[in-house]
């Protein structure tokens, strides 16, 4: 399988070119100033491919423009018989354990950083959350939540766009905040990284707290800030949507909250929601360069040596 692109100039014509080519193009592409907006959703099912092409971008985009990343993971049947080895990789942003499964949505955005505070890009994923589930807000640790009381009173309830509130009750006795999104953050001069996860509705949630339990947590202490343990739930919990919504969806209203805060153009987007019929792909235009992508890109050297230094030695 192999990059294909399509190259949006005066005509819908796709251009293509040899798969060296190919891989040259996306290599420039994020560096390109012309291009200040960037979406890609990886194909990939490797955790540690996904994360050296995040790094990739990081290092490699040009320092105005701003990427949205979907690293994809999946599992495989192979995946679930073997579901009491679980493979370890350390991001290279730190913060704490990720867990991974069918149910779990990623996102990384890189930008620059004199636009960057840790709750821009968390307020967008909860307009987007919305979507599924009203009770999502973002809480004073920049992590996202869902309030689980009882609706309140109209005249208590907060403005609908304000994403630090929701007019469901907690505390004060009721049930605490259940925690669906957490994030790790990365700066350097020129770039900033955020990327999260999304409990939407992963089948592990009851158990994950067992598999991220470390016997060694009394003797570790963290150089940064330290990770606090929260209760946790998926997103698709307290909605009374029916039937319920596909993880893909919740991308989509990523995707789009993304266009809209930016003020791009829908019409401009690869088709995400299509599968690609023969090959993967990018969509490239004036305002955005948006597509999909998948493990070919290991063929660029930078992102093949960042992947090695993940692996487990």
């Amino acid at each position: 399988m192999h990059i294909g692109i399509s190259a949006r100039r005066d005509t819908e014509r796709p251009m293509r070119t040899g798969h060296m080519a190919e891989l040259r193009q996306f290599a420039q592409r994020p560096s390109s100033f012309v291009v200040n907006h960037h979406v890609y959703v990886s194909q990939c099912q490797d955790v540690a491919t996904n994360l050296s092409i995040e790094h990739y971008l990081f290092q490699k985009s040009h320092p105005e423009s701003t990427v949205l990343l979907f690293p994809l993971r999946t599992l495989s049947d192979r995946d679930r018989q073997q579901d009491d080895k679980i493979k370890i990789i350390r991001r290279r942003s730190g913060g704490g354990t990720v867990f991974h499964d069918l149910g779990n949505l990623n996102f990384s955005i890189i930008c620059p950083p004199a636009t960057f505070h840790r709750d821009k890009y968390a307020e967008m994923v909860v307009q987007a959350i919305r979507k599924t589930n009203p009770r999502a807000r973002v809480n004073e640790r920049h992590d996202i939540v869902l309030d689980p009381g009882e609706p309140l009173n109209t005249v208590d309830r907060p403005d609908p766009e304000d994403t630090h509130r929701t007019a469901y009750a907690y505390g004060n006795g009721i049930l605490e905040p259940r925690k669906v999104s957490g994030s790790a953050y990365k700066l350097s001069r020129l770039r900033a990284l955020h990327h999260g996860t999304c409990l939407f509705n992963s089948p592990n949630i009851s158990g994950i707290s067992e598999y991220l339990r470390s016997p060694a947590r009394p003797y570790m202490k963290a150089r940064g800030v330290e990770s606090v343990r929260s209760p946790i739930a998926n997103i698709t919990d307290h909605q009374s949507e029916s039937p319920s919504p596909m993880i893909q969806s919740l991308q989509q209203q990523i995707i789009e909250a993304f266009i809209r805060k930016y003020n791009l153009d829908f019409n401009n987007l690869y088709p995400f929601s299509e599968p690609p019929s023969t090959a993967i792909g990018l969509k490239e235009h004036t305002q955005c360069t948006s597509g999909v992508i998948d493990a070919k890109l290991l063929e660029i050297p930078e992102i093949s040596a960042g992947r090695a230094e993940l692996e487990p030695r």
